[in-house]
């Protein structure tokens, strides 16, 4: 489901705050929950990673919260600002590229408004809202 806010269009170079998110249950299935590290460093950061490059957007900042339990609403997510230059991004760049490499399940982009907080605008089917 994609919805209005994917794209970021800027008239100078500005922070966008954004939330990437997975269940947790979804991120153990790729290689076993003892193995979070590398499916998150190895496989989906490392492709954000290059698609943010790639279309010259910088990370100011990064965190991740890693869930102590799995149960079936546990969520694994990465605070990311986002440094954008002129004419912007579009997000759905990161959906497609996961989506190239089979790592899309699950997943669940918010982005942040100034007035309205955190908004999703784009969640997979398998994505907990």
């Amino acid at each position: 489901m994609a919805a209005n806010g994917m794209q970021i269009n800027v008239l100078y170079e500005q922070p966008v705050e954004i939330i990437i998110e997975f269940p947790l249950a979804v991120m153990c299935a790729y290689n076993g929950g003892d193995n979070l590290d590398i499916t998150w460093d190895d496989h989906i950061s490392a492709i954000i990673n290059g698609t943010l490059k790639q279309n010259k957007v910088h990370i100011k900042y990064a965190n991740l919260d890693i869930p102590a339990t799995d149960n079936n609403n546990a969520i694994f997510s990465s605070y990311m600002t986002l440094i954008v230059k002129p004419p912007g991004f579009d997000l759905q760049d990161i959906v497609d590229a996961l989506t190239g490499e089979n790592f899309q399940k699950g997943l669940c982009i918010k982005r942040k408004y100034d007035y309205k907080g955190f908004e999703t605008v784009y969640a997979d089917v398998l994505a907990i809202k």
